[in-house]
């Protein structure tokens, strides 16, 4: 288990290399001239992703020369360390080429354990926003300084539902879900990607269903999300990260929408 003060270390870095990868993807935001290229998986990328990979990748390994990276543009690094960083450095490139400010810079830290890798640190920064998220295993999870938690309504006939789009649940089978889910909540909200979950995290919305993920969309905000109070699981409520789904919510509801999911998935 990594000391206390490690952890607080580890907080910091992540917060300073969100905020320098923010700056760097910023500068492009909203430029009439920006290119768009699109990778063999069919998502997006520009200049201001690897420009910002860069950017928080420098900040991390100044701090941490041993460690090991995970990043979407850049791939995997191994380290010497037993721990590992985990970044996205424009979580919804799509957001962020239409000149939509819902996009983020996700940065995460994990390390080895006996029970398996976990998140110690993490920061999930909105720079259109203004809206810096951050959190700490066993130290809580805060935007821009101030403690966060989740909602406490414990009724899905009260709740807020986001999701992505309804094309990830057709395309994962899980068109049943959605539409339950749907008829169920009180209000339902699309395409956020990570600041959905920074909503449940915050206590502005109970659920957000998100098939179809890597690990680098996850990572940073399971923490944030878990250390506001919330629980993040697979949608069929195993822990892990790299499953390629998952289920956030404000821990009051969980259980019913695994249920849903378990009854429901084709």
């Amino acid at each position: 288990m990594a000391p206390a003060a490690d952890r607080t270390t580890a907080r910091a870095v992540a917060i300073e290399a969100a905020m320098a990868g923010g700056r760097a993807a910023l500068r492009h935001f909203r430029r009439a001239d920006l290119a768009v290229e699109w990778k063999a998986d069919e998502s997006p990328v520009t200049v201001a992703d690897r420009e910002a990979e860069a950017a928080i990748r420098d900040a991390v390994l100044s701090a941490f020369p041993d460690d090991g990276w995970i990043g979407e543009e850049t791939g995997t690094t191994p380290g010497r360390s037993g721990r590992r960083w985990i970044v996205d450095p424009i979580d919804g490139t799509r957001n962020f080429v239409r000149g939509i400010p819902l996009w983020s810079t996700l940065v995460a830290c994990e390390e080895d354990a006996p029970g398996g890798p976990r998140i110690i640190a993490a920061c999930a920064n909105f720079p259109a926003l203004g809206e810096c998220y951050d959190a700490m295993l066993g130290g809580g999870a805060r935007c821009n300084g101030q403690r966060i938690a989740v909602s406490s309504v414990a009724r899905l006939e009260d709740a807020l539902f986001c999701y992505y789009t309804f094309e990830w649940f057709r395309r994962y089978k899980l068109e049943a879900v959605f539409r339950d889910l749907s008829a169920r909540s009180a209000v339902q909200r699309g395409g956020g990607d990570a600041y959905m979950h920074l909503l449940v995290a915050s206590g502005r919305a109970e659920i957000a269903v998100e098939p179809g993920l890597q690990v680098w969309d996850i990572a940073a905000t399971s923490l944030i999300v878990s250390e506001a109070g919330g629980r993040v699981t697979t949608l069929d409520g195993r822990n892990d990260l790299r499953a390629g789904d998952a289920l956030l919510s404000n821990g009051a509801l969980h259980n019913e929408v695994v249920a849903v999911v378990l009854r429901l998935r084709e």
